[in-house]
């Protein structure tokens, strides 16, 4: 399976591992980073990790396939807001981990 358009919102540690190794094993055509902290967000490009860098949310997952959210938890519900409405409909959002406090975020962004 192949990823068109992934987005990685958080592209530290966690999102730039996941990034590096989709792209290593041949899974993703396009990668776009969003971070906040814009040095993250060039290390990135330069070296390689990403295709594309923007700190906004909604035109990092606006036309992907797949998002990754490797923000800290406290972070999850803003995030989530700002992608509300820029989502593909078919979309597969991906979270790092603790799945129940962010599927209780999701209930009450979405509700």
């Amino acid at each position: 399976m192949s990823i068109r358009r992934l987005a990685v919102i958080g592209v530290g540690l966690i999102g730039g591992s996941l990034a590096r190794a989709l792209r290593a094993a041949g899974a993703v055509e396009h990668i776009v980073g969003c971070d906040h902290d814009a040095a993250n967000l060039n290390k990135a490009l330069t070296l390689g990790v990403v295709d594309t860098a923007t700190a906004a949310v909604a035109t990092a997952v606006r036309d992907c396939d797949r998002v990754f959210l490797a923000v800290p938890m406290g972070a999850m519900r803003a995030v989530m807001q700002q992608m509300v409405g820029h989502l593909a409909p078919d979309c597969v959002v991906s979270i790092r981990d603790t799945k129940a406090p962010v599927c209780a975020h999701i209930a009450c962004t979405l509700s």
